[in-house]
């Protein structure tokens, strides 16, 4: 099992709006058969204005096959940039993540 994490740096006060960005992304993976993600907010430690989304997937080709074909898809390539670009004025960057999930 492979977690993928994406960390999210806000921009101060942002983070709910991140948050809500996250949230509102979801209904598009579901309708393009992606996983269910988890959020998670910083609770006042570490960098603050973090939010933290990730997913689980069964391996790193069950990911790959994922992204092929939603790269193949129009809808799905118009709803991301859509959801992108209302996300690109709340963030200061993000870093991708990818471990193995022990069970």
């Amino acid at each position: 099992m492979k977690a993928q994490r994406r960390i999210f740096h806000a921009k101060p006060g942002k983070a709910a709006g991140v948050v809500q960005k996250m949230k509102d992304f979801q209904p598009i993976l579901d309708e393009h058969g992606g996983p269910k993600a988890r959020i998670y907010t910083d609770h006042y430690s570490g960098h603050s204005d973090t939010v933290v989304w990730e997913f689980d997937v069964e391996g790193l080709s069950k990911l790959e096959e994922m992204e092929w074909a939603v790269a193949q898809d129009a809808e799905y390539q118009k709803a991301y940039e859509n959801w992108y670009e209302g996300l690109i004025p709340l963030i200061n960057g993000a870093t991708v993540e990818l471990w193995n999930r022990e069970e």
